[in-house]
């Protein structure tokens, strides 16, 4: 009984019961049900604040759920709940709390409002998000104010101490301060720096870096202690393993300056092959705690932003020591792992070793080579710094590693099929828009850096020494069970009713060459969670993964840092209880940290790469190309061109029907025609304008688009849902034809695209209409009536009058009836 009534107290753990309530609900005996608390009461498990009440103790704990608030540039926002499988809590306009996008708060829910959603107010602002802000300068009624680049921010006051001489439009970084106190008061900004005048590259550039907190300068003491330590000690190559007679080399990307990763393989003598995947050894030269440490910490990952690179190491170690270049001794981390045939681990080890790099490949040239291999006709002169026997290694590699990820697809990792797009700015400031087409040979360098990582992952774990795993936790249950009703739609369903790697996979295998391939893609990619960090070993579900880490690229990330440390650590036999309990307590916010920093570096190379994306759209404006509906929502559709620019058509517009989202099918359909325009499609578009400080671009339809009106194939549920409609109606009269004209081609339209004079409404906010606390609903004035004659999800037009307007006398006589009525 004791357990009994302990485990129905933690199905409701913020509830009070009494023990009345508690002997209905269990059906116990009244007097045994006392016994029993009483002896949960002594042992601390549960809690009686009042005679015969009882709680847990977590109903002591704050009202409400934490997580972070995503504001909307209308004024709404949404709290994003720290506990995943809790589902978004929506916040009007006005209830924010004074906090801002991106601060972490206590929210705390309220009963539905008349659309029957739920919704809540912020309460307390736990964490501040942003302690500076990039915008613009302008005056206001006598006072200087910043309007941040970032919508989502409010405008801030700001002291005028250090802005003297400076014009509005100035580009500026504010510090942002939070008075605290009994009393509300208003935030206000402190001038920290100049950025400059304008939107030149340079100064759109050098904003995103102070907007993300990124670090373009390398302190004194760091650069001190990297020209210190970036040498080779002899003694340090004589205590390591000697891989130096070994065909060790590189494949990287023809402009990579920093080589942390080489590769050999052997043939063994019973038919299996010894890979050998040799790391930069960084934690030789970056000790723990030191400046270097220190500022590798706190920058967490390198950034490569267009044109530019924000390092993680100074320059000295990036590119200098650690980096395994060609015909150079260098220090390693060595994962040997055996091989079948058949790409199964049969055995590995790890050692601290020194190589020699016998060759730099790139990805260009090992391409070329594999398709020589396919197409011997096509095979293409090799390169004269390719010694004898590197081709014979190359195809090895080459067919044991397309073993290795069929063999890794057969247990479920899932494989979706994006280009990537690189972006380059020359010297003279000109874009190029590279699409990287190397599938084979970046395959190859991908699945032996996953096959090392998984390995140490697996040793490390399997010995319970902590260290820093990349997870991927299962999708949530709200994600699952949008994902089955989307998916039903098309006419999928998941192989066992389950939501697992290999269901998602043969989904996707399913779904191949079909036309609804991207739209199926882009619904298993939403259903996932975000990957990150953690001390805690979770698992890989895109990977179908149970142990999986970073290893192998330890110059650019600090948690391959760490891992090389505890695995370094391990092989000198120096982990102690003590190390281990130390490790425990500081990983998990190291794992916070390096997430968060990789988010931010993320961001970061997106927005900047979509302002280079504007610029290259205005100087192509007018011009017309190919492009693939890459997302739909209901404001508009955006498409992606073969160079990877993407835009969006907004629903202004498309003036040859009135479209509606379909949310389920990821579509838009005309509610005449009932064309629908969904991710995969093709379309033919024009680049109308761009706006670079937005980070918009503007592209409308040509004249192909209203001249193909044709509808897409229907799902396999349309067609059996059409094919029992056709059985049950077999007396039913043949529809009217459509008329002649309607089946000929529409003429050409001159489409505009409109700019909207506010923000689009959130897809989640679309639904709600007067959400608030019951006073306030009550307050509302009575809107305006407006006869409308199209209505685009806001955008209203006024309907001209044809007759002629009553008298004043006639419409106040009506007014009265109304009333009287």
């Amino acid at each position: 009984m004791l357990e009994q009534i302990y485990e129905y107290l933690k199905k409701y753990p913020q509830k009070r019961f009494s023990l009345r309530e508690l002997v209905r609900s269990l059906r116990l005996d009244k007097d045994q049900a006392k016994e029993a608390l009483d002896l949960l009461v002594a042992e601390g498990k549960v809690l009686e604040p009042r005679r015969r009440l009882y709680q847990l103790p977590e109903a002591l704990a704050k009202k409400g759920l934490e997580g972070r608030l995503q504001a909307h540039p209308a004024g709404f926002a949404f709290v994003i709940p720290a506990n995943p499988d809790l589902p978004d809590l929506y916040i009007p306009k006005g209830h924010t709390g004074g906090a801002w996008h991106g601060d972490r708060v206590r929210a705390e829910p309220r009963p539905p409002g008349r659309d029957g959603k739920p919704w809540g107010v912020v309460v307390e602002v736990l964490e501040r998000a942003h302690h500076q802000v990039v915008g613009r300068l302008y005056f206001k009624q006598g006072f200087a104010w910043l309007k941040p680049d970032d919508a989502r921010l409010p405008a801030l006051k700001l002291k005028p101490e250090g802005l003297e001489g400076l014009e509005s439009g100035a580009r500026l970084v504010v510090r942002v301060t939070f008075p605290s106190g009994r009393k509300p008061q208003e935030p206000y900004g402190e001038f920290a720096g100049y950025l400059g005048q304008g939107d030149s590259p340079e100064v759109e550039a050098e904003a995103i870096i102070a907007k993300y907190e990124l670090r373009s300068v390398f302190p004194p003491e760091t650069l001190e202690e990297a020209e210190k330590v970036a040498h080779l000690d002899a003694k340090e190559v004589a205590r390591r393993e000697d891989f130096r007679a070994l065909r060790v080399f590189t494949i990287d990307g023809a402009d990579a300056k920093d080589f942390d990763d080489a590769i050999h393989i052997e043939q063994l003598p019973g038919g299996n092959y010894r890979v050998g995947v040799h790391i930069a050894d960084v934690s030789h030269y970056v000790r723990e705690f030191s400046p270097l440490d220190h500022e590798a910490y706190a920058r967490a990952t390198s950034v490569y932003l267009p044109g530019r690179v924000l390092p993680m190491l100074p320059e000295q170690l990036s590119n200098g020591i650690c980096s395994l270049k060609p015909y150079e001794d260098r220090l390693v981390l060595s994962v040997l792992v055996e091989l079948t045939p058949k790409g199964k681990v049969k055995d590995y080890r790890f050692a601290e070793g020194v190589i020699r790099s016998v060759a730099r490949l790139t990805y260009t040239e090992v391409e070329a080579f594999a398709e020589g291999l396919e197409h011997p006709e096509q095979a293409q002169i090799l390169p004269p710094d390719w010694g004898p026997g590197l081709e014979e290694d190359l195809k090895l590699l080459l067919k044991l590693t397309q073993t290795l990820k069929a063999r890794r697809l057969e247990q479920g990792a899932l494989d979706f099929r994006f280009t990537e797009v690189k972006v380059e700015v020359d010297d003279d400031g000109n874009l190029h828009l590279i699409p990287q087409k190397e599938p084979r040979a970046r395959s190859l360098i991908e699945e032996l850096m996953l096959l090392a990582n998984r390995v140490v992952a697996k040793h490390l774990a399997e010995r319970e020494i902590p260290t820093l795993f990349r997870v991927h936790e299962d999708p949530s249950e709200e994600a699952y069970n949008k994902l089955v009703a989307a998916l039903g739609k098309l006419g999928y369903s998941l192989p066992g009713g389950e939501l697992s790697p290999r269901a998602l996979q043969s989904i996707l295998k399913q779904a191949e060459g079909r036309p609804e391939e991207p739209v199926v893609s882009t619904l298993l990619l939403r259903s996932l969670r975000l990957a990150r960090y953690a001390a805690e070993n979770l698992g890989h579900f895109g990977l179908a993964a149970e142990h999986y880490l970073h290893f192998t690229s330890p110059i650019r990330r600090y948690p391959d840092l760490v891992v090389h440390r505890v695995l370094r650590a391990l092989l000198q036999r120096r982990i102690t209880q003590a190390r281990k309990e130390d490790w425990s307590k500081r990983f998990p916010k190291i794992a916070e940290h390096t997430s968060e920093r990789e988010r931010a570096a993320e961001n970061a190379e997106r927005e900047l790469t979509k302002y280079y994306q504007c610029l290259w759209a205005l100087s192509h404006q007018g011009q017309t190309f190919r492009g693939t509906v890459s997302g739909v929502t209901g404001f508009g559709v955006f498409v992606s061109l073969e160079n990877g620019v993407e835009g969006m058509i907004r629903l202004g517009a498309l003036e040859d029907d009135h479209y509606q989202y379909i949310e389920d099918l990821l579509a838009l359909e005309g509610v005449r025609s009932k064309r629908r325009i969904r991710i995969g499609d093709e379309m033919e578009v024009k680049i109308e304008g761009a706006n670079p400080s937005a980070r918009q671009i503007d592209l409308v339809p040509t004249e192909k688009f209203y001249q193909s009106e044709t509808k897409p194939e229907p799902t396999e549920q349309e067609q059996s849902k059409k094919r029992r409609r056709g059985k049950r109606g077999k007396g039913a009269k043949p529809a009217a034809q459509a008329p002649k004209a309607a089946a000929t081609a529409k003429p050409a339209r001159k489409v505009v695209a409109t700019e909207p004079k506010s923000p689009a409404p959130h897809a989640k906010a679309r639904s709600r209409r007067v959400v608030g606390p019951p006073d306030e609903r009550r307050g509302f004035s009575k809107p305006v009536k407006v006869k409308a004659q199209k209505i685009y999800f806001g955008s209203w037009g006024e309907e001209p009058s044809i007759s002629p307007k009553p008298s004043a006398e006639k419409s106040s006589s009506k007014r009265k009836r109304r009333r009287r009525r």
